[in-house]
């Protein structure tokens, strides 16, 4: 019986961290960043996508792969790398570091290619049962994984970030701004509005607390307090953006090898919560209120007495 009840919290736990990450209310996300948003967890998957507006099979795909970042709403952070090749309008700065970083500086990559939490998952558009099934995996070995706080706030017209990571933590904290329907002049078929495309990047050296990435938009210092090393980033708002399609992402990652790896991510995004994520998310209250009730009364840990007369 103990046995039986420790696996059924357990199951509760998992359900709990699978359901990892802010999602804000696209009608309010604006008001809601000048207030300040905060978001604590690490288990997000990051969906990279290497695509281009003169990819044609791109533009093809592009409407599945959203439908399936939608169905994993909870678990996918996806974020579409559009290259600086002069053609794509797309492209910038942030984005040609973060594709050098994952490619390890190969002048030969498909478009569409996708990379879950650092690692290449699929080539070209294969059967995206392929990539759902990547995801799924994915999820099932993220049992382990880096703890993060973090805030967004504007102020102004700057946006101010604060991210907590556990003090013995190496390799880079990262944080990225991704934008949603950024207008193409140069593009292929009818799609020329294009979402979660990377615009802004800030990634910091967790060792030596430098900057190994980021342009003059960017501002950064950091702390330790408590067995935690605290990051404060600002970004200053310039250029063509429109903030009321902004999201936000931290990671937590290490590069062995040339190879990266994302050990930690959360995001804060805007979205609108379906009506199924609804009802899991009170039928999982439901049940943890109803675990703690038992608990409370002492029939977690109970022994069936039936056989004590025997």
């Amino acid at each position: 019986m103990r046995n039986n009840n420790r696996a059924l919290i357990s199951i509760f736990i998992l359900i709990i961290f699978t359901l990892n990450g802010t999602i804000i209310n696209s009608e309010s996300f604006s008001k809601e960043l000048v207030k300040g948003i905060e978001t604590t967890g690490g288990s997000t998957i990051i969906l990279e996508e290497y695509t281009a507006t003169w990819c044609q099979v791109c533009a093809e795909i592009d409407p599945e792969i959203k439908e399936l970042a939608l169905m994993h709403n909870e678990r996918v952070a996806l974020i579409a790398l559009h290259p600086a090749d002069g053609v794509d309008d797309l492209g910038n700065y942030a984005s040609s570091k973060r594709i050098s970083l994952l490619f390890n500086n190969s002048s030969s990559i498909q478009a569409p290619t996708f990379l879950l939490d650092g690692k290449m998952a699929m080539e070209g558009a294969n059967e995206i049962n392929m990539l759902n099934s990547k995801i799924m995996q994915t999820q099932s070995k993220k049992s382990n994984f880096t703890e993060i706080y973090f805030s967004a706030k504007r102020i102004n017209n700057s946006i101010n970030f604060e991210m907590h990571l556990d003090s013995e933590s190496t390799g880079s904290a990262n944080i990225m701004i991704i934008e949603n329907e950024v207008v193409s002049n140069n593009h292929i078929g009818d799609l020329n509005k294009f979402d979660n495309v990377l615009i802004e990047m800030i990634s910091i050296d967790l060792m030596n607390k430098t900057l190994i990435s980021g342009n003059n938009e960017w501002n950064f210092i950091t702390n330790q307090s408590e067995n935690k090393t605290i990051i404060l980033a600002t970004y200053n708002i310039e250029g063509n953006v429109n903030v009321e399609n902004f999201g936000f992402l931290a990671t937590h990652e290490i590069q062995n090898e040339n190879i990266t790896s994302v050990l930690g991510a959360v995001k804060i995004v805007q979205g609108d919560i379906s009506k199924e994520e609804n009802i899991l998310y009170i039928s999982i209250f439901i049940m943890i209120f109803s675990l703690g009730v038992f608990a409370a009364l002492g029939k977690l840990n109970s022994e069936p007495k039936n056989e004590e007369n025997e």
